[in-house]
């Protein structure tokens, strides 16, 4: 099955990110994914490797389900330290456990929440001196 575009990604947005499927302007939701896609590609690339679904997944995949949880609120997109960040929010978890429609990609889904509270976790820790 052949990546999905960045304007088939966008239909699924309905909320958070709706905007973007709306914009006129190509390259801010071309910035969007690529912003996605780094961060899926070099911060949870470690984590997700241990993952049996994850680690056969293509990066698009990743991309699409981190981008799904953002435009849900499940995962807050902001900056720390001059850096895109995505943090799953408080509840994550149990909104993924509450929702049907994603029974069967949960384990997956809490999979990719937990790789992104482990990236959180190492951020906040103070560096060697």
């Amino acid at each position: 099955m052949p990546a999905p575009s960045v304007r088939d990604l966008s239909r699924q947005w309905v909320a958070r990110l709706a905007a973007y499927r709306r914009h006129r302007n190509d390259e801010h939701l071309e910035a969007l994914v690529e912003e996605a896609l780094r961060y899926a590609g070099l911060h949870l690339e470690h984590d997700l490797s241990r993952s049996q679904y994850w680690s056969k997944a293509p990066l698009g995949r990743r991309v699409a389900v981190l981008l799904f949880l953002v435009d849900r609120g499940v995962v807050v997109r902001s900056s720390a330290q001059g850096r895109r960040v995505f943090e799953p929010a408080p509840d994550a978890e149990a909104w993924v456990a509450g929702q049907d429609q994603l029974a069967p990609y949960r384990q997956p889904t809490l999979e990719l929440i937990a790789a992104l509270r482990r990236e959180q976790s190492r951020r906040s820790r103070p560096s060697p001196s």
